[in-house]
């Protein structure tokens, strides 16, 4: 059998805990409220929405020759000068090939055959 008094200080020692992570929060509020950046007397407050910390991503540089390259093929494939507004890698794995020719055949499935 449990006995109650063990019982009793065990959830005091928990409520003292959380009232103690409530405080420590507060306090953590309150400091983060202060370090924002506090508008000027003459310029109009606005309320904007909290900004989540978004992971960074690396982007990898294009070398200027593998650009030339892809104009030059875009080119020829046109048939005239286009102007290439955004070039990125192919996330790595992104595509698999397998996958990728059962959809091919389930697409040329559906192809009518006309009879005439």
């Amino acid at each position: 059998m449990v006995e109650t008094e063990s019982v009793t200080s065990l959830l005091e020692g928990v409520n003292g805990r959380l009232r103690g992570m409530e405080e420590r929060i507060r306090q953590l509020e309150l400091r983060i409220a202060e370090t924002a950046v506090k508008p000027e007397a003459n310029t109009p407050v606005s309320v904007a929405a909290p900004v989540q910390a978004a992971p960074k991503k690396v982007e990898e540089q294009i070398d200027p020759e593998v650009l030339m390259v892809i104009a030059a093929a875009v080119a020829a494939f046109m048939g005239k000068k286009a102007r290439i507004r955004r070039v990125r890698r192919s996330v790595a794995g992104g595509m698999n090939p397998w996958a990728q020719q059962g959809r091919v055949s389930i697409q040329a499935s559906h192809n009518v055959g006309w009879v005439r």
